[in-house]
């Protein structure tokens, strides 16, 4: 039979709402004319007539007390249901599968997508960008096997979550690109302490590839986590969506086996070699400019005091995918974020604090200011909370701007970013010589006192 004989055949199949209403009554068992008609309403003459086809076409056979499916019908309708659960998902979320890039998931595994939509699923929302982070951070608290495949890091390379899985006995295997590998190193070019622990554990399998995989997948033996890339070729931080069940897990490990099998297992020596290569690319690459007389972008440092290292990743992955360079610290609380502001006295850097965090409020960094000047370094503040109030709390205490924690807003972070440091920069330059003026010190050079 060729293709167009099968899309007739599709088309009488599915040419009838009625039909198909039918077979969606009978597939939980025989039932007659009677309760077919309570249940779908209309006259009994053209539920029997619809039935006459349907006998005619093998779906339906008369029982010993009305009708029920055959083998054909039963297969049939549960390809029905199948097809009409990836109809709901998308009609759902149209705009979500409209403006992702879906081509690297496999055909084969594209048509499988059905088994991802039976379950249940947690989408991501427009006001709440964090809300499948923050839920996928605490079930893998939980998960006792993790199958990750990350070609950016959606989690802080500090961050523990592998290594306390690991420590609980759960299995960790895990993929990375090439690309990541340089995230994994700091600024003297060692290997994050955590990442360097894991990689002890027999329960920790490491592996690397060099395609440019673009899906963020992790499957445990509850749920899938999976994230994709928009059209213009960044990660969408705010795409994460959760699948729930058997019949999504199935799925998420067959793609995930797909995917690992295909690449290499590394040690920490193989990571050191593919960062050492960037590196070297890097300073070939700065020679050439040089060469070319284009001096190299100044780095832009960005202190991060966030208590939710959902949050922090997210924001994180903003500043990454801007284009320009930034040295990025993060601290989980204020009196941790002070030391770090302590040490960079004396350099260029921007400050952005949660409002709300476990040792007070990021407000707090600025004392009894009331301009930016007298806060000693360009504060942006952080909030969960739409709320004028804060806005106004947060400028009048020397904040040179406030960020709703919502996606459209946080996208803007990095742009504000750039502003801010703009307007600290030409402040100073304008701004008299005062002689030495110290960190946490006013314009009149009076001592100000930090309510932390």
């Amino acid at each position: 039979m060729d293709e167009r004989d099968l899309v007739k055949q599709v088309r009488a199949f599915a040419s009838s709402e009625l039909r198909m209403n039918i077979l969606l009554c009978l597939k939980n068992g025989e039932r007659d004319v009677n309760d077919l008609q309570k249940a779908l309403g209309g006259r009994n003459t053209t539920i029997l007539h619809a039935i006459k086809g349907m006998i005619d076409s093998d779906l339906v056979i008369k029982g010993r007390y009305g009708y029920r499916l055959t083998n054909i019908g039963q297969i049939k309708t549960s390809a029905l249901e199948y097809v009409m659960r990836i109809f709901e998902n998308l009609e759902t979320n149209p705009d979500f599968w409209l403006s992702h890039d879906i081509s690297c998931i496999p055909p084969d595994f594209l048509d499988g997508l059905g088994m991802l939509f039976q379950s249940e699923i947690i989408f991501p929302d427009s006001s709440t960008p964090l809300k499948c982070h923050d839920k996928l951070v605490s079930m893998l608290a939980r998960s006792k096997k993790i199958c990750a495949i990350l070609p950016v890091l959606i989690f802080p390379k500090n961050s523990d979550i592998f290594l306390s899985s690991l420590q609980r006995g759960s299995r960790v295997d895990l993929l990375i690109t090439d690309k990541v590998v340089e995230t994994l190193f700091d600024e003297e070019g060692a290997l994050s302490t955590e990442f360097r622990q894991a990689l002890k554990f027999e329960n920790f399998k490491l592996r690397m590839t060099s395609s440019d995989a673009k899906l963020v997948l992790i499957v445990t033996e509850s749920f899938v986590f999976m994230g994709l890339w928009r059209h213009d070729g960044v990660y969408d931080v705010g795409s994460g969506t959760i699948y729930i069940g058997d019949s999504a897990v199935t799925w998420g490990m067959r793609a995930f086996k797909y995917l690992f099998d295909a690449s290499s297992d590394v040690g920490e020596a193989d990571l050191l070699e593919v960062y050492s290569s960037f590196r070297r690319s890097a300073l070939d690459g700065g020679r050439s400019d040089e060469g070319r007389g284009s001096p190299p972008e100044e780095a832009k440092t960005i202190m991060l005091i966030e208590d939710n290292v959902g949050h922090a990743a997210f924001i994180n992955r903003l500043f990454e995918e801007n284009g320009s360079i930034w040295n990025f610290h993060h601290a989980i609380n204020l009196r941790d974020g002070l030391r770090r502001i302590e040490e960079n006295k004396g350099g260029s850097f921007l400050v952005i604090a949660d409002y709300l965090l476990p040792d007070g409020r990021g407000l707090d960094l600025a004392g009894d200011a009331q301009k930016p000047q007298e806060v000693g370094f360009p504060l942006i503040i952080l909030t969960g909370f739409g709320s004028e109030k804060i806005a106004v709390q947060a400028f009048k205490s020397g904040a040179m701007d406030y960020v709703v924690k919502d996606a459209e807003s946080m996208r803007k972070l990095p742009e504000m970013a750039k502003e801010a440091l703009r307007k600290w920069d030409e402040d100073m330059r304008q701004k008299p010589p005062e002689g030495d003026q110290n960190l946490g010190e006013t314009e009149s050079g009076q001592k100000r006192k930090l309510k932390i």
